[in-house]
């Protein structure tokens, strides 16, 4: 078989010319000189088992390397004994199969051959998927594992599913198959059901094969990855023995989503409302929308009428309702606003359910024949995700920021604004008492949350150097936040964002405790308290879609995700202060208010230290709104921590798994 031994070396030979001519490494990579002190590390042996082929990296020792390209297809002349045994094992293989296993290094989910090198190179030849392998892990070192959080979660995952098959990148990828499926990873976490773990090998698989024959109409990620974003939509059905066919539609399907996915910059914020209303220059000096038949603009954005016989119809999905929640309050206020300010042109209706009737809520909607779903909680983005695959004819947004999904644009405020002003007035009134001691009650720790917590600690500095924000999270298990407070003698607190409480007290904002006799609950007095307006925001939204301007190209952009992130300046945020402040403090937050929305001030533009050193010096590059969206960091002078997921609430742990900081 020696013709089989000359189109390998062939295949090898293209390999080795292409690697030298782009000036890299033309051989085999060996795991001693890829990590010299591996021979000092912890080993593992996890003893014998099918390996996936593509994913054995080299050799362990630089003995061999130099025989074969980095496909692993041989490099040696054909009347060499190393060609022969070469040929043997392609008979033996193609005879009765291989009748022992290769010995194999696993170095942060990549095999490193020490004892079958030729063996793999046939494997290779052959497309052979899988190889039985003598396997043993080589533990990399406390830094390097930090450095590769992907691998550590995979650790996590193979304590549960012994499978090397799923290779992901991206954190977070095993957690969330893991919970699509229904189990848990981790420390504590059940080894999975043996039928699960055949399914769940089998499925990906076939998976594999498909997209593998889709090619580049598949986007350039890995297919671990892809798998968990497939899983994310269809995991209801997934491990079912779907056909190919049907496999190949779902892809081609979700390539949109592959592609955002894909992207390293899968976000585009639209910050300003104007952006949005005005995408692509479309309207006249009166704000109309010129779209008289045969005109050009016409041709390119058909001309939608709604009237009051045709009404835009918008649903609401709410994962609680409003009397049970201050969240979904607003939103319902938002709701009932527009309704109220379009005058029957739009019609809305809310839809009311748990979080576990998502689906049914928005298939009902679906039915109404609504235009546009708007799902108010980062815990519906999933459900909406899948709705939004399901139902092309209908316009989907989820109340969020940062998720990358074509299908469901994401919209929210950026509170951090008013929290810098309210951290103004909260040290303003702190230092009045003689404190320097400022408490702050915060919820989630999602993308924008830590924004705030940091924008309001740098309001309260730049009035008193010495202020220190004493920070709690209402939605960690077993916290009594307001005692926590009280037993600190902390008088001066900003806690929720909302000015309707369902339990009718006053506790929002920042606010000022007036103690009373002892046993007594003392008096709530408000100063200050941010406020969003999603009616604005909804009318803003709800404007582009009347207006023919929601789908512009310049709104569309290309393998991103539109995320509507919205402040003071359109009108979507704003801070209500106490007529007990002094004129002085009011005059101070308007001016402050002022530069802000003239884009004179933004809180994070200074020197920016946080509680383990420098951020941002002054002269380096200004922080991006990524960057401020994205924060996992907390200001000097906050004292506190972001909580880990697992101390969280039930509730708040769906939150942070779909829109957590990282």
């Amino acid at each position: 078989m020696i013709d089989e031994y000359l189109m390998a070396r062939k295949a090898g030979d293209r390999e080795y010319k292409s690697r030298l001519a782009a000036g890299k490494y033309p051989f085999l990579p060996a795991l001693d000189d890829l990590v010299p002190e591996n021979g000092l590390l912890t080993q593992q042996n996890l003893g014998m088992m099918e390996i996936p082929v593509e994913l054995i990296a080299g050799t362990k020792t630089r003995a061999r390397q130099n025989s074969f390209a980095p496909n692993f297809m041989p490099l040696l002349e054909p009347d060499t004994e190393f060609a022969m045994k070469w040929s043997n094992l392609y008979n033996a293989q193609m005879d009765e199969g291989f009748n022992s296993a290769i010995k194999v290094y696993e170095y942060l989910h990549r095999f490193y051959v020490l004892e079958g090198n030729k063996r793999v190179s046939v494997s290779r030849f052959l497309d052979m998927p899988t190889i039985m392998a003598d396997v043993t892990r080589i533990i990399p070192p406390e830094k390097t594992l930090r450095e590769h959080p992907e691998y550590t979660e995979f650790l996590d995952f193979y304590m549960a599913v012994p499978l090397y098959d799923i290779d992901c990148t991206r954190p977070g990828s095993y957690t969330e198959i893991a919970e699509l499926l229904g189990r848990k990873i981790g420390p504590g976490a059940e080894p999975w059901p043996e039928d699960l773990v055949k399914s769940l090998k089998s499925v990906y698989w076939r998976f594999s094969k498909i997209r593998a024959e889709l090619g580049d109409f598949i986007p350039d990620m890995s297919t671990g990855d892809a798998f968990a974003i497939y899983l994310r939509i269809y995991a209801r059905d997934a491990l079912n023995n779907s056909a190919d066919k049907e496999l190949d539609k779902r892809l081609r399907t979700i390539r949109k989503e592959l592609l955002t996915a894909a992207n390293s910059d899968s976000v585009a914020l639209v910050e300003s409302s104007d952006d949005a209303i005005n995408a692509g220059g479309l309207l006249t000096k009166t704000g109309s929308l010129i779209t008289k038949p045969g005109s050009l603009i016409g041709k390119v954005i058909p001309a939608i009428s709604y009237s009051e016989k045709h009404p835009l119809r918008a649903a609401f999905i709410y994962d609680k309702s409003p009397a049970d929640s201050d969240w979904v309050y607003n939103h319902e206020a938002g709701r009932l606003r527009v309704e109220k300010s379009y005058g029957g042109i739009v019609k809305t209706k809310s839809f009311v359910g748990g979080i576990d009737e998502t689906e049914r809520l928005i298939d009902e909607a679906a039915l109404w024949k609504a235009d546009v779903v708007f799902t108010v909680s980062p815990r519906q983005m999933t459900e909406t995700l899948r709705a939004a695959i399901k139902y092309k004819d209908i316009i989907f947004l989820n109340c969020s920021i940062n998720l990358a999904h074509q299908a469901v644009r994401t919209y929210y405020a950026k509170l951090y604004e008013a929290k810098f002003l309210a951290g103004m007035v909260a040290a303003i009134e702190a230092r009045r008492l003689g404190s320097h001691t400022i408490g702050y009650c915060s919820d989630y720790p999602i993308y924008g949350t830590i924004s705030c917590i940091n924008a309001f600690a740098i309001g309260a500095a730049m009035i008193d150097p010495e202020a220190e924000i004493y920070l709690q999270w209402t939605t960690k298990q077993d916290n009594d936040w307001w005692r926590d407070m009280e037993e600190r003698g902390i008088d001066i607190i900003s806690a929720f964002d909302s000015t309707h409480r369902i339990d009718g007290s006053n506790v929002y904002g920042v606010f000022r405790i007036e103690r009373g006799e002892a046993g007594s609950p003392g008096t709530v007095r408000n100063l200050a308290a941010p406020i969003w307006k999603w009616g604005k925001l909804y009318e803003i939204i709800l404007k582009t879609i009347l207006e023919g301007t929601y789908h512009a190209s310049i709104m569309d952009k290309k393998d991103q995700a539109t995320n509507y992130w919205w402040g003071m300046i359109s009108g979507v945020v704003d801070i209500k202060l106490s007529d007990e402040l002094s004129s002085y403090t009011k005059r101070l937050v308007e001016v402050m208010k002022s530069d802000i929305m003239s884009g004179s001030m933004n809180p994070f533009d200074g020197e920016l230290r946080s509680q383990d050193g420098w951020i941002r010096h002054d002269g380096d590059p200004l922080l991006t709104s990524k960057d401020i969206i994205t924060m996992n960091w907390l200001n000097e002078n906050v004292v506190g921590e972001i909580p880990e997921k697992e101390s969280l609430s039930e509730e708040a742990k769906s939150t942070v798994s779909v829109s957590g900081v990282k």
